[in-house]
């Protein structure tokens, strides 16, 4: 029978082969996400969801290679397997949505308790991605078949280049999926991109097919065994070949390069995490770095593999050198953290040089992966043929794919389960390059060539000296591992940091640091989770006041509160401090990495009771999964999880969490939910905001010294009245004590407004609510990290001239302690650092030299010193801007921060001077404003604004700004929002900068809502 001609080039085969790749990789990583969604994201889940996806695969190859033979039309079979995939795709999201309301409102509720929720969860999981995974499986298998029956010269070439292409799409699928398509169009767009570019491949497929002029079955296998380099004695499989000790033994070859290949895989992830972080787009990075390396291995062996005589030998050396290239890489690994160094110092902060930022991570994730994986990339396709010249017939593509794709699982639980945990980094990649080159010795020593065996031995022996050596000389510096270099660029200094605790676990790599000035922290992956003063004469950390203050501030709200739940165990302070209360009877804490909770304890008494009191209960596992499970609600609930920018926390901040754990909150239960505010800008925190106040009825926010802020919402209506009630307890009282909180006020102090005063200023920002599905802020933060964003702007508020928030509130200052007038050698709220020093102002105005006052404040000695003069001199007091200008910014501090009885004294004593006759007009019409400003009387300060406001056009920028703030504000408390827009529209109410003031954003986004239309 003459040779069929196809009508259809090589290349194109390769071509749509490359779209496939692309496709199956955003299937890979979109499943990843819908299940972690559902089954968590500890050690445990992350194993099983890739398992449930890469045995689907493995079982899908396997089973098309029992059918291979029988099949006339493989390409058709092909395209049919492409339509099928993209037509599941299509039906996935709502498909999900569905299955996981039902198991969390119905089913998992039902069966807490029982033992049972693991096995449903994880039989939910398989159902809805192994059909899809199975015909996936196929494609592979289906796709090259095809080809090699249609293009049967060079048999090798065909199936090199395909595991090219296909892995070159993935690689690129990685890419574009991580950094374009989830953030354009979400999970679900995602799906359906991939979807319809399968249904788009299954009809160019089916249209090729037509083209090609195919025989019958076993005609076409007997042509292809008569190429050229196939002995035609092959030509009759006889079936007890197929069970004959070759196959068996490259079966099992297949099946150990998979599995060390994904150990090398997960071991340089992890090791890249501590150079790149551990954000999303980083995983993406050394993910799609990995698939390059095989990508390209495939196409260089793809030109050699048809004239290699021998590929037992080939495919031994090939995994030596793979192997060796492995552990000759940990060097230059080292290397990596000094040119991120460098590369930070380079790297201006701008949007360019982020994307020049994710180019050299991508470079230097090549720099370690791709020289051993450029090798990996020949061995599947060397198998495949060596095995397919030893008759065993095109169905040993889909075997020789099934047994390496279930290696790759093997290889994973070996990785993330045993070998991280008891070999560390560096040993766990030694030991699988080790296995490499004991494989590459037994297939080369298999040979009948004798100097292929003597080669065999020199290799075995020159590699173990190799491996010696490296274990030797290549020392990881473990301070420079845990300095996180991809935050600040900065390395810790051997003469100021100690690491006392490091160990690899399932999830992370855990540090413990003691430092000079006495504080210890722990961190994840090189960035700082909580640091504590460990010396108790010393100030005490930031971060204490925001562990210690996220168990006070919700037990001050609900004081009956007996269950907690307190999400990220961290330093273990939180934990602690909860435990100071006597009235709660449960304490579970959740944290997803075990060594988490190993390193804190090196923190000793400070969060002693996290491990000794009786109450505490640990739990290892996702916060969802954990929840999943609970039949019991809780009181209160805190969420710490560490920064959103890392892979997988920011499901911590989305709308469907938010939605889930309210239905684990008893009737009046609170979340608190900690949020930085450096590393992240406004328009995220605006994301997540409204994600949680979607689901909550009240929520007040709590300012942690303008870098952080704890967010405290109820499911009910309103947040009930803060109680004093927690001062009582000894041990609250005492962690209180350690960070300088002594009574209710000091606590009050700390927060910033409630949320009918900022919920408008989040609603009206153009980010839209953060949903798992829709991870606006996964996508964003690793971003907003690298340019330095910050969201502080938020707490500008306090200190801002015009106390908008306060009005807004009806919230007049408290009178400060005298005890708490003079500077304190430790951080405090921003609003008592701001009312200090209007205090002390005051105190000097009263008082003069008998207390320090002003002394150490130089930049109002001048003011007060002009103010006090104009009382006795009256000259000052007639028209003179110097004293007109200390009237108004003395007058601006005290009206903001001083209680309106203590400020009384001041505008007493400038009323009943003897000099009081001599004030201007204008300067009695501001000390007016003062007085009711301090009273945050909304429509006193509208009617004395009205004689200043009418001469705006005589006044600086700064006091039209002033006023014009105090107006709108005052008219949106009162109800009166036309005269608030008209005051807005005034001419020259002021000197609009590029950016406007947050206080006037927040006034605009209050009458934006009212109005329902756009301000301009």
């Amino acid at each position: 029978m003459p040779n069929p001609v196809p009508r259809a080039p090589l290349s194109l085969f390769f071509v749509l082969f490359v779209v496939s790749g692309f496709a199956g990789l955003i299937y890979q990583s979109i499943w990843s996400h819908y299940l972690k969604l559902f089954l968590g994201h500890a050690a445990h889940a992350q194993t099983l969801v890739l398992v449930m996806f890469m045995g689907g695969m493995a079982i899908g190859a396997w089973l098309i290679s029992r059918f291979t033979h029988r099949l006339k039309k493989l390409l058709l079979a092909y395209a049919l397997v492409e339509l099928l995939v993209g037509i599941l795709a299509l039906t996935f999201h709502p498909l999900f949505v569905a299955v996981i309301d039902v198991s969390y409102g119905s089913v998992l509720p039902q069966l807490a308790g029982t033992g049972a929720e693991p096995l449903y969860k994880w039989l939910i999981a398989a159902l809805l991605i192994l059909p899809q995974s199975i015909l996936l499986g196929t494609t592979f298998p289906l796709m090259s078949g095809g080809v090699v029956r249609t293009f049967r010269a060079l048999p090798g070439a065909s199936v090199s280049g395909l595991y090219f292409t296909n892995s070159l799409g993935a690689a690129i699928g990685v890419l574009v999926a991580g950094f374009y398509l989830i953030n354009r169009v979400g999970l679900p767009g995602t799906l359906m991109t991939a979807g319809l570019l399968n249904i788009g491949l299954a009809i160019a497929l089916w249209a090729l097919s037509k083209q090609i002029e195919t025989a019958d079955a076993n005609a076409e296998i007997d042509a292809m065994l008569r190429a050229p380099g196939i002995s035609a004695d092959a030509a009759t499989i006889p079936s007890a070949e197929n069970a004959s000790p070759s196959l068996r033994l490259m079966l099992l070859v297949a099946l150990a390069t998979g599995a060390i290949t994904f150990i090398y895989e997960i071991a340089w992830i992890r090791m890249l995490s501590l150079v790149l972080g551990s954000s999303t787009h980083s995983f993406e990075l050394m993910l799609s770095a990995m698939i390059f390396g095989i990508a390209f291995g495939s196409l260089w062996i793809k030109r050699r593999i048809d004239a290699y005589h021998n590929l037992l030998i080939v495919l031994g050396v090939v995994l030596c050198l793979k192997g060796l290239f492995a552990v000759a890489t940990l060097p230059l690994y080292m290397g990596s953290f000094d040119v991120m160094h460098a590369l930070f110092h380079a790297l201006n902060k701008t949007p360019f040089a982020y994307g020049m930022y994710n180019v050299a991570g991508q470079v230097i994730s090549m720099s370690v992966m791709v020289p051993s994986a450029f090798f990996a990339g020949m061995s599947l396709p060397l198998i495949t043929m060596y095995l397919y010249r030893k008759g065993h017939g095109e169905s040993v593509i889909g075997r020789v794919y099934a047994w390496n794709t279930l290696g790759a699982i093997i290889g994973v639980a070996i990785a993330v389960h045993l070998g991280l945990v008891y070999l560390g980094l560096k040993n766990l990649v030694i030991a699988a390059a080790l296995v490499d080159v004991a494989i590459a010795i037994a297939l080369v020593a298999t040979s009948r060539h004798l100097r292929a065996k003597r080669a065999a031995i020199a290799i075995g022996c020159a590699a173990l000296a190799v491996f010696g050596i490296s274990g030797g000389l290549v020392k990881f510096d473990d301070l420079k591992l845990a300095s996180g270099v991809y935050r600040d660029g900065n390395f810790y200094a051997e003469d100021s940091t100690r690491v006392i605790f490091q160990q690899d676990g399932k999830t992370a790599r855990i540090t413990v640091l003691d430092h000079t000035n006495g504080t210890r922290s722990i961190g994840t992956n090189g960035k700082t989770d909580a640091s504590i003063q460990m010396n108790s004469g010393a100030p005490p950390e930031s971060d204490e006041f925001t562990m210690t203050l996220a168990a006070a501030v919700p037990l001050a709200y609900r004081p009956d509160a007996k269950r907690v739940a307190n999400i990220g165990f961290g330093s273990g302070l939180t934990t602690h401090a909860l435990l100071g209360h006597s009235g709660l009877k449960t304490v579970d804490s959740i944290e997803i990495e075990p060594m988490m909770v190993e390193g804190a304890k090196q923190f000793g008494e400070r969060v002693a009771r996290a491990y000794t009191d009786p109450r505490s209960h640990l739990h290892f596992d996702d916060a969802k999964s954990f929840f999943a499970t609970q039949t019991r609600g809780y009181d209160i609930i805190i969420s710490e999880p560490s920064n959103p920018w890392i892979s997988g926390v920011a499901t911590l901040f989305s709308d469907e969490f938010y939605g889930r754990v309210k239905t684990h909150l008893n009737q009046d239960g609170i979340l608190v939910q900690w949020i930085q505010l450096y590393e992240i800008d406004l328009e995220l925190v605006a994301s997540i905001m409204k994600s949680l106040h979607r689901n909550f009825g009240d929520y007040a926010i709590y300012d942690l010294q303008g870098s952080e802020m704890l967010i405290v919402a109820t499911n009910s209506k309103a947040l009930p009245p803060l109680s004093g009630a927690l001062f009582a307890e000894a041990g609250m009282r005492g962690d209180l004590a350690r960070i300088g909180i002594a009574d209710l006020n000091q606590l009050a102090s700390w927060k910033l407004a409630g949320r009918a005063t900022l919920a408008p200023l989040f609603d009206v920002a153009q980010s839209p609510k953060n949903s798992d599905y829709f991870p606006v802020v996964d996508q964003n933060a690793a971003r907003a990290r690298f340019l330095e964003r910050k969201a502080t702007v938020l707490t500008d508020i306090l200190i801002a001239n015009a106390p908008v928030v306060d009005i807004l509130e009806g919230r007049v200052a408290a009178s400060l302690p005298l005890a708490l007038r003079e500077p304190r050698d430790m951080a405090d709220s921003l609003r008592y650092r701001e009312q200090r020093i209007a205090y002390r102002i005051r105190d000097y105005l009263l008082e003069g030299s008998q207390r320090a006052g002003v002394a150490n404040l130089p930049q109002w000695q001048v003011k007060v010193a002009y103010f006090n003069r104009g009382l006795s001199e009256c000259k000052w007091l007639t028209n003179d801007p110097i004293w007109s200008e200390a009237l108004f910014e003395i007058g601006v501090q005290m009206a903001k921060h001083v209680a309106p009885n203590d400020a009384n004294d001041v505008w007493h004593r400038l009323d009943g001077s003897a000099c009081a006759k001599h004030m201007s007009v204008r300067d009695r019409q501001w000390r007016v404003l003062f007085g009711a400003v301090g009273e945050r009387a909304a429509a006193g300060i509208l009617t004395a604004t009205t004689p200043l406001w009418d001469q705006r056009d005589t006044l600086p920028a700064g006091k039209r700004d002033y006023l014009l703030e105090l107006r709108m504000a005052s008219a949106i408390a009162v109800n009166q929002p036309a005269e608030a827009i008209n005051a807005w529209n005034a001419p020259r109410r002021g000197t609009p900068p590029a950016v406007l003031p947050l206080n006037q954003r927040l006034l605009l986004a209050h009458l934006m809502l009212a109005q329902r239309s756009r301000l301009p």
